[in-house]
């Protein structure tokens, strides 16, 4: 059957992984080259002793019990030189929300737990580069919402202080921050493109570069809306170009770093992009500035009820607007290898850009030499993204065994409950 399957479909899976829609793919291919700036990393490499590195990651596991509830732990460690900073957070508690959700909470625990520790270090004098793995943008770029985790709702409230603060002491100590990551799924680079060609004759047809705008607007925030919205354009114009295509590409998740393997023949970088938030994300923002007591009844619906609560998520929610805006960038190091993802924030590269002030991405022309020095240096090559970072992500990685010998085990005897092992967990032993 899937010998079957392979025959049908490997002509449409060849095109779906190398190539966006035929209309717009050599446009693309294109503009990207206008937006790459070719370069060795050589260039930029030092030795490694010539910087202070904190390099912080972090692993988690959790395990779902028979009566429901969740027993999890979540561990960050950062490593520089011989000095180390470790954080856990072990919890058993019971959720709301679907096995996504879930994942997704955790996952953020992780997060919370980096930017505590990045926080910890600058708090103790730590004057040097943190790195940490993953993007920056990320972890700013969600609204705050209730936890499904029903002893810990208000998670994000603390989270979102804790970036703040992380965010906060580095502007006032001169450190730089910076996010890396391998293979990110962000499409924030390719969505810069097309708004570039989107003004292009070919592209739009006869439709006005006000109306098409418009169009990649809607589609990055109300798909269903934006379709409609072509059928409008159809009737009022005669031909709209390409701009279907510009749809059917915009509604695909295509990550940007295979745009960039696919166009790129040679190691260099994109040109630097300041970011700023989604369309709902600043929808959030002003309902938290003119009615904040209607934002958190509404993402808040539990705690809400709480005033001590809603007195200390609104201290917290009126700091928003203090966020920075992210610059991020893709960094090929090796044609051989895949793209990096770069993530600073604004005020690490002398610029005071506001989060919520910055609408489409805008290129941005600041010295980032030292990043990409931070970076060259750190480039181990095709097994090593970057040095630090893989020595921390090393030693941080939870492994399943490790969890049920010990943390899983330990929870059990201290509850002083039969926990089934994993593979018999629905047989019930009388």
């Amino acid at each position: 059957m899937f010998q079957e399957r392979i025959e049908e479909k490997q002509d449409i899976w060849r095109n779906r992984y190398h190539k966006p829609p035929k209309g717009i793919g050599p446009l693309m291919k294109q503009e990207i080259t206008k937006w790459w700036i070719p370069v060795s990393l050589k260039t930029y490499e030092r030795k490694p002793r010539d910087f202070n590195v904190l390099a912080i990651d972090s692993s988690y596991q959790m395990e779902r019990l028979k009566n429901g509830g969740l027993f999890y732990v979540v561990r960050a460690l950062g490593l520089n030189g011989k000095n180390e900073y470790r954080e856990l957070e072990a919890d058993f508690d019971y959720t709301e929300g679907s096995a996504h959700e879930v994942t997704n909470i955790v996952q953020r625990k992780m997060e919370y737990l980096e930017i505590k520790l990045a926080t910890e270090a600058l708090s103790n004098g730590f004057d040097g580069v943190i790195l940490i793995d993953g993007s920056l943008y990320g972890r700013i770029s969600h609204l705050m919402i209730e936890s499904p985790l029903s002893n810990d709702r208000e998670f994000f409230i603390r989270y979102y202080q804790e970036v703040m603060k992380l965010f906060k002491l580095a502007r006032e100590n001169n450190v730089l921050v910076i996010g890396i990551s391998k293979e990110s799924g962000s499409r924030f680079f390719r969505d810069f493109l097309i708004k570039q060609i989107i003004t292009l004759p070919e592209v739009r047809g006869d439709v006005s570069e006000e109306e098409a705008k418009r169009l990649i607007s809607t589609s990055l925030d109300r798909k269903r809306e934006a379709f409609g919205y072509v059928k409008q354009l159809k009737l009022k114009y005669s031909n709209i170009g390409l701009l279907e295509d510009v749809l059917k590409e915009l509604t695909i998740p295509r990550p940007d770093y295979q745009l960039i393997e696919t166009s790129i023949t040679e190691p260099g970088y994109t040109i630097p992009l300041l970011l700023g938030p989604s369309s709902r994300w600043l929808r959030g923002i002003k309902q938290i500035e003119g009615t904040p007591l209607s934002y958190l009844k509404s993402h808040f619906p539990v705690l809400s009820n709480n005033e001590d609560f809603v007195t200390y998520a609104k201290v917290v929610l009126n700091h928003l607007k203090e966020l920075p805006a992210i610059v991020s960038f893709h960094i090929l190091p090796d044609r051989r290898d895949s793209p990096l993802r770069i993530d600073v924030p604004a005020f690490c590269i002398g610029l005071s850009a506001k989060f919520q002030d910055v609408g489409w991405p805008k290129p941005i022309d600041e010295d980032i030499f030292e990043v990409l020095s931070i970076v060259a240096t750190g480039y181990g090559g095709l097994d090593y993204h970057n040095i630090w970072l893989w020595k921390v992500d090393r030693e941080v990685k939870f492994h399943r065994k490790e969890f049920d010998d010990m943390y899983l085990s330990k929870f059990k005897e201290l509850v002083g409950v039969s926990l089934n092992a994993r593979d018999y967990r629905r047989v019930r032993f009388v």
